[in-house]
């Protein structure tokens, strides 16, 4: 019988948009996105058992990141889920230059995108 195994599958949920920064890997100005990021142990290519995490800032277009530990990551979390009502700030640095068209589209995505990662 053979068992195929493996470790080192990394799977990241992105908790919410922290702040606007330059991102020195693809030079581009982005709003940088708060991360959980958990390593995983495989079964037939299957994640079976959690065994690392990591939290990051992220940049949302190349996916570089700086790590934060767990208490700064805290804070921010509780700060992204006290601001979820003051949001058109963000929106606004987000939907500059698109048309309402695109705008919609893309709160539909993102909404379907939090629905897939809860």
């Amino acid at each position: 019988m053979f068992i195929l195994f493996g470790w080192g599958k990394q799977t990241r949920k992105v908790i919410g948009d922290v702040t606007s920064k330059l991102c020195g890997h693809c030079n581009t100005m982005s709003i940088w996105q708060l991360c959980i990021v958990r390593t995983w142990f495989t079964l037939f290519f299957i994640p079976v058992i959690p065994y690392g995490k990591k939290y990051h800032i992220s940049c949302p277009n190349c996916h570089s990141y700086i790590e934060v530990s767990k208490e700064v990551f805290e804070k921010m979390q509780s700060d992204i889920l006290s601001q979820k009502n003051q949001s058109p700030v963000i929106d606004d640095m987000r939907y500059s230059g698109k048309t309402e068209t695109q705008i919609n589209y893309l709160k539909q995505m993102e909404e379907n995108q939090e629905r897939t990662n809860q």
